[in-house]
């Protein structure tokens, strides 16, 4: 279980990570954000690259959907679209960052690529060689996600009709590789 002043500098971690990147926030600037000392941030995560790891997205926004294939792309979008309404930290939107601006770009593109690939892969069914459908959701899901993030492409759409609308484009890959795989 996690302290108040845990929590308070994973939220300050998380926020400030998403908005300004690895590279240009201190750990000082973590500690102000959360109302803790820097001694106390270095304590409690030993780094600002495992204070990085503690807070990247976890995957498991794929791992917990439980509907049917058929509805998969539209609840892919779903999440991106609640979490954008509850402020929440958008997986998706962050992986390019979390690649660029990790302290080692290589190996976090390579874990990235295999956590996220390997998870859509597992849940569409993707057992092509080159996971080209999972690539393709993964590649649709990562522009949702930093579209509606950054250039806020999509306000101003009906909720609904954004999800059957981008939910649609994501399901033809997802149908794309069940008929494949028929």
């Amino acid at each position: 279980m996690s302290s108040p002043s845990q929590e308070s500098i994973l939220t300050a971690a998380g926020r400030l990570f998403g908005e300004r990147g690895y590279r240009a926030v201190t750990v000082r600037d973590i500690a102000a954000e959360a109302g803790v000392s820097a001694a106390l941030v270095m304590k409690l995560f030993i780094s600002k690259a495992k204070l990085f790891a503690a807070v990247q997205p976890d995957e498991s926004l794929l791992t917990e959907l439980t509907v049917p294939a058929s509805e998969l792309g539209g609840a892919l979008v779903f999440r991106v679209l609640m979490r954008r309404e509850r402020g929440m930290q958008e997986p998706w939107a962050m992986i390019p960052i979390n690649v660029h601006d990790a302290p080692d770009p290589d190996a976090s593109r390579n874990e990235l690529r295999e956590r996220y690939l390997g998870s859509i892969a597992k849940l569409i069914g993707d057992a092509t060689p080159d996971r080209r459908y999972a690539s393709t959701v993964t590649a649709l899901m990562t522009g949702f996600g930093e579209t509606v993030r950054t250039l806020g492409l999509f306000d101003g759409w009906d909720f609904d009709e954004l999800v059957a609308y981008y939910g649609g484009i994501v399901q033809t890959q997802i149908d794309a590789c069940t008929a494949a795989h028929s």
